[in-house]
């Protein structure tokens, strides 16, 4: 992204979240007021000229709370639903500055339920906003502009593996122009149309001539000489552009790391889970309390289906699946049976088996996969242990977080036309979790039920 773009961008946030916050107190103020009859709202009447002076202050307040919060900052712009997390966050922050200006200056006292509904409000209402900006922000990134052009220095398996998850360059932002290497001849095609450019040694040449504003050197890539000099020279290069360091181990970019100090010596530790600590507990408490209250409410579906499939074809209501869990660990888990089994069918689906597998009826057997703890309700797609062999590579990855009863495969329709593009779904979801992403993509999963779409069998 170049710079007078990320500052025309920055702008476009900061008076986006202004209108927004104003918007939110105003109306906040309207729906207080306006409500009389709620038994908790005690009926009063406004004093509209304290109003009229909190209201324009709290604005410039709060866009310093967005400011240190980091959303404004290039690092953190359009970086993942952890961006909704850090709104709510700032205007809780918000809200807690105006509870202590109204204790420390009395004539600033506003009403409580008035506070309560700009907490409220002003977290719809800039989410919204950011949310226009971002479908605008990809609209301009398919027409070329709001793109990081960035070099990949090293062109070996892990480098390769790092360019193809920058794509498509419309949701990650990084468009990679090509590679520079030791070891391969120049001109020597790497990925798709991206070839060897040059020698590391000239990146600064490169990037001025490919307009590149990011260099992602692959520690492991490159010979030892052109890594130090790269070091060396980065004072003089992040000048004219941002150097960053990618591990030389594919597994990290998707297994959570934690910085030590060991000796003085920074040392990245690598997470047994990528999902740990407080990310754990909201993701478990997000599986069992949807698990069971799921259970509940569908139990009388769930015996429902079993008769119908058990009318519709003879022999067992269940099939079993052996999958691998959390750490390679292999269990079975159940669908309602979607096929004929007498042997002049075949294979034949049975007359239920249409609107049985367009409504997800199918996997309704899986929620008890949930509740032992061996599924999540998002998660990667579950490796048969048949064919685990084909996922070898991807295993030590895909394996440090628990299958999904759905996943990115599920609502990414048309850009997971093959087996790769959805590892490389899975593999982003697993990188870029959080709870947000969850409950998103439980929302479009229903949503895609709802219009009857269910994605093809890759697996």
């Amino acid at each position: 992204m170049r710079r007078n773009e990320y500052v025309y961008l920055v702008a476009l946030w900061f008076v986006a979240d202004a209108i927004a916050i104003y918007a939110a107190l105003n109306f906040a103020f309207d729906v207080r007021y306006s409500i009389t009859w709620f038994p908790l709202i005690e009926k009063l009447t406004p004093i509209t000229e304290r109003y009229a002076v909190v209201i324009p202050a709290a604005i410039p307040l709060w866009l310093v709370v967005f400011a240190f919060n980091r959303l404004y900052d290039r690092r953190y712009l359009i970086n993942g639903l952890q961006e909704y997390g850090k709104i709510v966050v700032s205007c809780t922050l918000g809200i807690l500055i105006l509870i202590v200006l109204s204790y420390l200056e009395p004539n600033l006292a506003v009403s409580r339920g008035w506070l309560v509904f700009c907490w409220f409000f002003s977290i719809i209402f800039v989410s919204a906003g950011r949310f226009v900006i971002r479908r605008i922000v990809r609209i301009m990134r398919g027409r070329g502009f709001l793109l990081t052009r960035a070099l990949i220095v090293g062109a070996n398996e892990h480098a390769k593996a790092i360019a193809r998850q920058f794509s498509p360059a419309t949701q990650s932002g990084i468009q990679v122009v090509g590679f520079v290497d030791d070891y391969l001849p120049l001109d020597s095609r790497v990925l798709g149309d991206l070839c060897v450019l040059d020698r590391p040694t000239a990146l600064t040449r490169v990037a001025c001539e490919m307009r590149a504003t990011e260099a992602i050197v692959v520690q492991g890539a490159i010979a030892w000489e052109s890594f130090m000099e790269i070091i060396s020279n980065s004072a003089s290069l992040l000048n004219q552009m941002e150097i960053k360091l990618s591990p030389g181990f594919y597994e990290i970019m998707a297994t959570g790391v934690t910085l030590s100090q060991d000796g003085f010596v920074p040392l990245l530790a690598l997470e047994k889970n990528r999902i740990t600590g407080v990310d754990a507990m909201l993701k478990n408490a997000l599986d069992y309390t949807l698990g069971v209250i799921t259970a509940i409410v569908v139990s009388p579906l769930l015996l429902l289906t079993a008769i119908l499939v058990r009318l519709a074809a003879r022999g067992s209501v269940f099939e079993p699946y052996h999958v691998l869990g959390a750490g390679q660990k292999p269990f079975t888990t159940w669908k309602f049976r979607t096929h004929r089994h007498e042997p002049e069918h075949n294979t034949e689906d049975h007359a239920f088996a249409k609107p049985l597998y367009r409504l997800g009826l199918d996997k309704l057997p899986q929620f008890i996969n949930v509740l032992r703890g061996e599924m999540s309700f998002v998660g990667p797609r579950p490796v048969p242990v048949a064919r685990a062999s084909i996922y070898q590579e991807w295993l030590p990855t895909l394996l440090t977080v628990k299958p999904g009863l759905t996943g990115p495969w599920v609502v990414a329709g048309k850009e997971a036309q093959t087996l790769e593009d959805e590892i490389r779904l899975d593999l982003y979801y697993i990188r870029r979790w959080t709870i947000w992403l969850d409950l998103q993509i439980l929302l479009q999963t229903a949503w895609r039920l709802f219009e009857g779409v269910r994605p093809a069998i890759k697996r």
